[in-house]
């Protein structure tokens, strides 16, 4: 990324179920009762916005009527009178072809189930995280030496993916804390989380999963080769200093180039994840159809975490802005397509935002069901006259269920009301 100017119930885990087990109809065969989890169209082209959608009412079937020819229900989370006509109906939509420049990875393929609570997860996962920290750390500070960590990068990916399957609440949360001190070192590993985090969101499989991870966490290997007086300089680059700022892409490609155990498109993204659709980017100015489907994944996640992060040179802008951004660029420096299903991924209220309820009590985010992505958890930890009461979990899909339902009235920067995540954490765990 350049300088730019009350319940805890779980849900019954279900097993992974691939594309088949989807249903592609015509919208002209929808119903009450069933459950729409892909439309034929991007989600925020249409009035409901968000993924995952229960067709409850008669405006529903007619708006999707209107927009869409077909959509693609899944029978586990229809009504149980519908299993069996649905069953009828399944047929497999075509497998993904190989990765292509031009293949946008637009389709879900796969649809992965939340199978753990967040704050769960969260206690397993952390001291890994932690781990890695440190371990990026010592790589990024390590010229000589640093491919003695590529096997643990590896594990480290691995473990975090077996986390994201589970609940990508959990280490998106953790993404969430920065230092401003260590933005190279905690830039590579949350650029590797949060691709993992998308890949999930896009359906693909476990071993997909981790190939963009291990793409994310190497993606800036390059700049252990920089100056780095000039990498750190909080003012202006001068011209000279951006372009050697500009040579780690091809740095770290070099760096990885020759190790046969890394998968090409992992080279690759290192090499091209500054380039652009238009052809303005860097090392090589290619144009879009040129650029992998990898590279176009990693360059959306860098550019996002860069911009909510603190940097030297430039204070961390909320989660909102950044998608903003990203969504102004789409189409010129990044694949339009892509932006809007990781807007769709991140949503409205990602985890570790600090949020506001109806009722006036001040919480932060815990964790977001895809189904019920403006109703997420909150860990309340302020009443409606802002004084500390003792932390609890509020499920606001739950609390809606009951007909007594909480909405989220606002949201606040990071670190209001002396909300800290770094704090909150430590009672979680």
């Amino acid at each position: 990324m350049e300088r730019i100017e009350e319940t805890t119930m779980q849900e019954p885990k279900v097993p992974e179920r691939s594309v088949e087990h989807l249903v592609a109809l015509p919208v002209d065969r929808l119903s009450a009762g069933m459950y729409v989890v892909d439309l034929d169209r991007p989600w925020l082209e249409t009035p409901f916005l968000i993924e995952g959608l229960r067709l409850d009412n008669a405006d529903d079937i007619a708006t999707l009527k209107r927009l869409c020819r077909t959509v693609y229900v899944d029978p586990d989370r229809s009504h149980p009178d519908l299993l069996t006509s649905l069953e009828a109906l399944r047929a497999p939509r075509p497998p993904r072809p190989a990765e292509s420049a031009n293949d946008t990875g637009y389709r879900v393929y796969r649809t992965h189930r939340i199978r753990s609570l967040a704050e769960e997860e969260l206690k397993q996962v952390s001291p890994a995280f932690d781990e890695a920290r440190e371990m990026f750390h010592r790589m990024m500070h390590d010229e000589q030496n640093w491919h003695r960590n590529v096997p643990q990068v590896k594990h480290t990916v691995s473990r975090f993916a077996a986390s994201i399957l589970s609940n990508p609440s959990a280490l998106n949360w953790l993404t969430r804390i920065k230092h401003e001190n260590e933005y190279t070192a905690e830039h590579c590993l949350n650029v590797g989380v949060m691709a993992m985090i998308f890949a999930r969101h896009l359906g693909y499989d476990r071993a997909r999963i981790e190939e963009l991870g291990l793409a994310g966490m190497l993606h800036d290997v390059g700049k252990m080769k920089l100056d780095q007086r000039i990498l750190d300089k909080p003012g202006k680059l001068t011209a000279a200093e951006f372009a050697h700022i500009r040579t780690h892409a091809l740095a770290g490609y070099h760096m990885i180039a020759e190790d046969q155990a890394l998968p090409l498109v992992v080279k690759q993204a290192t090499r091209d994840h500054h380039e652009r659709l238009d052809g303005s980017g860097y090392p090589y100015g290619i144009p879009g159809e040129e650029i992998g489907l990898t590279a176009k994944i990693i360059a959306i996640v860098d550019t996002y975490d860069a911009i909510t992060s603190d940097r030297i040179y430039s204070k961390a802008r909320p989660p909102s802005e950044a998608l903003r951004i990203l969504y102004q660029m789409r189409g010129k420096h990044y694949d339009e397509a892509l932006v809007i299903r990781f807007i769709e991924c991140i949503g409205i209220y990602p985890p570790g935002s600090i949020v506001e309820l109806s009722n006036g009590m001040i919480g932060t985010v815990l964790s977001v069901d895809p189904d019920h992505r403006l109703h997420p958890r909150v860990l309340v930890a302020l009443d409606e006259h802002q004084a500390t009461i003792p932390e609890r979990v509020v499920d606001l899909a739950e609390s809606a269920r009951r007909g007594d339902p909480l909405e989220i009235a606002r949201v606040h920067p990071p670190g209001s009301f002396g909300l800290s995540l770094e704090t909150i954490l430590d009672h979680l765990v």
